[in-house]
């Protein structure tokens, strides 16, 4: 019997900008409701890589498949079926300023069904319970929620169309210890119930071990390492073991 086709399989990911390759052959497979972390410093393409996988920008070259299906190059009503196969948790959590926080969490759904407000709403409400937030907060506007709330919003918000896939791009970024820690875990309960896939980028070692399955090393454009999450800290590769002290040395200092 063949083995399962990934849910993403991303192979020769090839990206450049003014001359310089950003990515140069990225390899990556995510097994369908598996969890994936990609892990690297700043600037190493973690981010330029989902851009990608969602059709922001179209590679130089390789290859980007969800259920086998080639995606690279796919434009109009083809690249907007694809995208509504993924939720999105932003980086800092990039919630609409001028909406309420229901209207956020429900914004896809409004776009698909414009005139569904009230049912919108009711799902809105649902799904900021699964992040731990109850009613009142979804007339409140982001301004008025702590930094922590914002990235349960955000959650909901990426979760709320039941998407398939998930993107978490730096999911933890600027909390502290304590608030990371709760994020991770809402986030691994979300994916699971769901039985969605998920990816996610951070420079984080504890987010990475916190939310996934497998752990990805990007490093000068391509892969170097990859294995079970908990096996980073023993993982023998010398790119790992120096990312990992450097980030130590960041968190003794905070």
């Amino acid at each position: 019997m063949s083995a399962a086709v990934p849910k993403v399989a991303i192979t020769g990911l090839r990206k450049a900008f003014a001359g310089e390759r950003v990515l140069d052959g990225v390899d990556l497979e995510v097994a369908g409701g598996g969890s994936l972390v990609l892990l690297g410093e700043s600037g190493s393409g973690k981010t330029l890589t989902l851009k990608c996988l969602i059709g922001l920008v179209r590679p130089d070259g390789g290859s980007i498949r969800i259920d086998g299906e080639e995606t690279v190059g796919l434009g109009g009503a083809e690249r907007d079926r694809l995208l509504g196969r993924f939720g999105m948790l932003f980086q800092q959590a990039a919630l609409f300023d001028s909406l309420p926080v229901w209207r956020n969490v429900a914004f896809r759904l409004l776009q698909r069904q414009p005139k569904a407000v009230e049912a919108a709403r009711q799902t809105a409400i649902e799904t900021l319970g699964s992040v731990g937030l109850g009613p009142a907060v979804a007339d409140l506007m982001p301004a008025e929620l702590s930094g922590g709330m914002q990235k349960r919003v955000g959650i909901a918000r990426a979760i709320a169309g039941q998407p398939e896939i998930i993107l978490l791009d730096e999911p933890t970024a600027g909390l502290d210890p304590i608030m990371s820690n709760v994020i991770a875990q809402l986030i691994v309960r979300n994916v699971r119930e769901l039985g969605a896939t998920a990816l996610s980028i951070t420079s984080d070692i504890n987010t990475a071990i916190g939310v996934a399955d497998d752990v990805a090393m990007l490093h000068q454009g391509r892969i170097v390492w990859f294995g079970p999450a908990g096996d980073i800290a023993d993982s023998g590769n010398e790119v790992v073991e120096r990312f990992i002290h450097k980030w130590k040395i960041e968190q003794a200092a905070a």
